[in-house]
């Protein structure tokens, strides 16, 4: 399924105001667009032992970093 997902179409979603939550390094986390080029990666729950922020604020290239190693990507859709 993910075979044909590309970043192009992820970055799309995000900026459509898809919020998508992912698993991440064995950690579940939720990742919407605040503003240009200013995104919040939220975690939702943590599986590992090793201690991770609960709210950050991160760019486009630093999701573009994570986006080959996410897993389980799933969407919500906000009402506006």
């Amino acid at each position: 399924m993910l075979e044909n997902y590309t970043f192009k179409k992820f970055s799309e979603d995000l900026d459509n105001g898809y919020k998508i939550l992912f698993d991440y390094v064995r950690n579940r986390y939720v990742l919407y667009k605040v503003y240009e080029n200013c995104y919040m990666q939220e975690l939702v729950e943590q599986k590992s032992r090793n201690p991770v922020p609960e709210k950050s604020m991160i760019t486009l290239k630093a999701i573009k970093d994570m986006f080959p190693f996410m897993e389980d990507l799933e969407y919500k859709a906000e009402n506006r």
